[in-house]
């Protein structure tokens, strides 16, 4: 697939620095993290003064990783409702304990969840993914996906948010999720291809939303409610959707959001992809993403958790049926 550029209209400013830079992180590299618009954070750095970026030696804004941490905290509070002017004048301190008094971000007692966040604080990776490997032959593909995948997913995001893991630990969780996952769901789906069983049901993400294991989460259980899945990976443009629903004949696109995508082009994006499609297909949402709890598009269906999936397939095929 052709990859899709998130800014066509960047600067220097984005691309010179998109990552680490000595002393701080570029703009479009916190902006693709976080999950906000480096308008935004321009418009924040005038009327509040915060952030406050250090400038490279070609006048780039630099984030120093305070800021960063910062910055994450605010967004935490931006989408449980908190507003600008209310929580960007506050220390780290005040925001963490704002963050706890409104329940943002808190994860709920589980000790073997702890274990498993830990293991991956502490660098003993290959204990981790063979703790995952174990939980998933013992407990199976829906208890490991509902009970251990989901849970820890939001454990590890929420510990990032607070700073005390990096994005480099996130990124070593997702590949030993997905590792863990791919190798339970294989016989399932290779038993499932070419049985025409309907629904079909195509998975990916709209360009800009680079996270692929929610999707890949709702793979499973859509296999294990006896959907034939074509995943197309993450960050597919709408046309090349447009085609592969032709080409594989689908009766449902699904697609993950988080909440690290700025919710504007979560709802735009959304616009067209409905607009180009066949009404007769349908387009399944789910994820971390704000956005999702606004009006949708007619089309659109909001699909609360992966623990309703089944149920929300079966009420697919019996509108199927009349």
């Amino acid at each position: 697939m052709t990859p899709v550029n998130p800014d066509p209209t960047g600067t220097a400013e984005d691309g010179a620095v998109a990552g680490i830079v000595g002393i701080g992180i570029g703009i479009g590299a916190i902006a693709h993290e976080i999950g906000l618009t480096k308008d935004t954070l321009r418009v924040w750095e005038r009327r509040y003064g915060f952030p406050q970026p250090l400038r490279s030696s070609g006048g780039e804004r630099l984030y120093p990783q305070e800021q960063v941490t910062k910055l994450r905290l605010v967004k935490r509070l931006l989408d449980a409702g908190h507003r600008p002017s209310k929580v960007l004048p506050q220390s780290i301190a005040r925001l963490q304990q704002l963050a706890e008094d409104s329940g943002v971000g808190q994860d709920a007692p589980d000790a073997q969840l702890d274990r498993l966040v830990e293991l991956l604080r502490v660098g003993r990776y290959d204990d981790f993914r063979f703790e995952l490997l174990k939980r998933a032959t013992r407990e199976g593909l829906a208890h490991f996906v509902l009970d251990v995948a989901a849970p820890l997913s939001a454990r590890v995001g929420n510990a990032w948010a607070a700073a005390t893991l990096q994005v480099y630990h996130e990124h070593l969780f997702s590949e030993a999720m997905q590792v863990t996952l791919r190798s339970l769901m294989r016989p399932l789906s290779e038993a499932l291809r070419g049985r025409g069983t309907h629904p079909r049901v195509l998975l990916t993400t709209l360009p800009g939303e680079g996270h692929g294991l929610g999707i890949l989460m709702a793979e499973a259980m859509l296999a294990l409610a006896d959907c034939e899945c074509v995943a197309l990976g993450t960050q597919t443009p709408h046309q090349d959707i447009v085609d592969a629903v032709t080409a594989h004949e689908i009766d449902i696109v699904a697609l993950s959001f988080s909440a690290s995508m700025p919710a504007q082009a979560v709802v735009n994006g959304l616009m067209e992809l409905r607009a180009a499609l066949s009404p007769n297909v349908v387009i399944w949402v789910g994820g971390s993403s704000p956005a999702l709890r606004r009006k949708l598009p007619d089309g659109v269906l909001n699909v609360a958790g992966l623990g309703p999936i089944e149920d929300v397939v079966a009420e697919w095929r019996h509108s199927a049926m009349l």
